[in-house]
């Protein structure tokens, strides 16, 4: 097992050794304030060769046998220090193969709607990544960030990779939103390697969906993901019956 506790910092994943699906769990742990405010979020940012973008996440799971080939397991909204919270992603193992060239990833979680102010740093957010008997562990300690440790602070990205068909290369970020801001994270090609930005559309879940649409009006955000509904509901004469 490889530990990366830098920003930047990479390990390498030989895709070649094993026939698994590329396994990630998200995990973070109640930060004994007292306070039922530990429920986080894991998303996926997925960049295809052709730039489009895709989200996967608790509301948007994806799939393994069609696009964009990343199914997250479902959302989980709870932790303890005796039982960390866990969510996964599974990445299916020729995702390149079958793209037809590097595909980038990144990792993030956020903070639901209904925690309210918490720093999320307090909740020790990391990731692994295994494939076979090989595992990568991101463990970028968000709490000694400053910038990173206060309450606002929604998104946070615990991990990127970029994987083509015979490796993975994975490194934490440290990377966060910043205060008050919905953006997701946002990857973009910048010849072989990546650049990676917080300044994607707000995706939200259950009865706030609708409003992401008019946060990103509000905010000039125009990048959308290719696998996201962009409008909400129209409430026209008939109400909510049409959409």
């Amino acid at each position: 097992m490889i530990n990366l506790s830098k920003a930047d910092e990479t390990a390498t994943i030989d895709l070649t050794k094993g026939s698994n699906e590329l396994l990630v769990q998200a995990q973070w742990v109640d930060n004994n304030d007292g306070q039922d405010n530990d429920d986080l979020d894991l998303r996926c940012s997925i960049l295809m060769p052709d730039e489009l973008q895709y989200l996967v996440d608790g509301a948007y799971p994806g799939s393994l046998t069609e696009l964009p080939f990343v199914k997250h397991h479902g959302d989980v909204q709870s932790a303890s220090v005796d039982a960390p919270g866990e969510e996964r992603i599974t990445v299916a193992r020729d995702i390149a193969k079958r793209m037809g060239g590097p595909v980038a990833l990144c990792f993030s979680v956020y903070s639901a709607l209904a925690n309210g102010a918490v720093a999320v740093a307090t909740l020790r957010p990391r990731m692994t990544m295994s494939f076979g008997s090989q595992k990568v562990v991101c463990e970028y300690d968000f709490t000694k960030d400053p910038g990173a440790n206060v309450d606002g602070i929604y998104t946070y990205v615990i991990g990127y990779a970029i994987v083509t068909e015979g490796e993975v290369i994975l490194a934490p970020s440290g990377k966060t939103a910043s205060r008050g801001a919905e953006n997701t994270a946002w990857l973009s090609w910048h010849g072989t390697s990546i650049d990676l930005n917080l300044n994607g559309p707000a995706v939200f879940k259950g009865a706030q969906a609708s409003q992401a649409a008019k946060y990103n009006a509000k905010h000039n955000i125009t990048k959308r993901f290719a696998n996201i509904p962009d409008a909400g509901a129209k409430k026209g004469l008939f109400g909510k019956l049409f959409s």
